[in-house]
């Protein structure tokens, strides 16, 4: 069974930190390297967000672990990747190092995973994918829009492209399955239907993760919310990966689950290249 991620606030975080010593615990700071550098919680070890999936043998599983970011966004992600890699007692610091500094911050929402563990069937789970991505693909055109640095609107264009790109794979993926001349705009149809209007890989409306932005211009509530998303459909991936019995399909999500990663990577450099959020 799948663990469930407790969002805690700061003073909870303080008392968790100050009772459970060193070395039965973690805390887990998910920042790019430069954020790390310029001030962290003692003891906490830094894996950066884009890096987590390929570097989860560095975590003991066994142990209590809090997750923490900038404002809470990339550890709720992080955490929830970690509770369906088989972590078990997992915490998210809510509202991130500007709760912990002072500032009014607040935590996003639980992100939902039902989304994609819902299919009963193959063509079913190529349907959802199908929706979610066509939504992602909404979404990012729309932080494109928001944006006012063109370096940006232009990374998240990109990224639009990239998942209209996967809804080319996962009908093509539905096509092999079916008799010659399958009805391609049934398919379509039913992908758009099997999920509530403009529902992302992580399960929320994409108004609901743009409403998570307390300032719509901030690029940098963008990039994190981004990084949150792509990190959340890494997480869809391999999960669904892991409860999928057929080989052909496995093959696709760990294909589309290594381009989430790639996603998250891009991002990561961006930020770094920035040197800022």
């Amino acid at each position: 069974m799948t663990s469930y991620v407790h969002q805690i606030e700061p003073k909870e975080a303080g008392r968790f930190l100050d009772e459970v010593r060193l070395g039965a615990r973690t805390l887990l700071d998910v920042r790019q390297d430069f954020e790390y550098a310029e001030g962290h919680l003692p003891g906490a070890k830094h894996i950066p967000l884009p890096e987590l999936s390929e570097r989860l043998n560095e975590l003991d599983r066994n142990l209590p672990l809090l997750t923490y970011c900038r404002s809470g966004m990339r550890s709720l992600a992080a955490a929830n990747m970690l509770a369906g890699q088989g972590f078990r007692e997992l915490m998210s610091l809510k509202g991130g190092m500007q709760a912990w500094e002072g500032a009014l911050a607040q935590g996003p929402v639980e992100l939902g995973i039902e989304t994609l563990a819902g299919a009963k069937t193959q063509a079913e789970l190529l349907e959802r994918a199908w929706g979610m991505e066509l939504a992602l693909e909404e979404f990012y055109n729309t932080l494109a829009a928001q944006a006012a640095d063109e370096e940006l609107a232009e990374l998240f264009h990109r990224f639009a492209g990239f998942e209209a790109k996967h809804r080319r794979t996962l009908l093509e993926i539905w096509s092999r399955g079916e008799a010659a001349g399958a009805d391609k705009a049934g398919f379509e149809a039913r992908a758009r239907a099997s999920a509530s209007p403009g529902v992302l890989e992580g399960g929320l409306p994409a108004t609901g993760y743009l409403g998570h932005m307390r300032n719509p211009a901030d690029q940098g509530e963008a990039l994190e919310l981004a990084m949150a998303v792509e990190a959340q459909a890494l997480d869809l991936y391999l999960r669904r990966v892991a409860a999928t019995q057929d080989a052909d399909l496995r093959r696709t999500l760990n294909l589309l689950a290594e381009e989430e990663r790639a996603h998250l990577k891009v991002l990561g450099a961006f930020v770094s290249g920035r040197g800022r959020f």
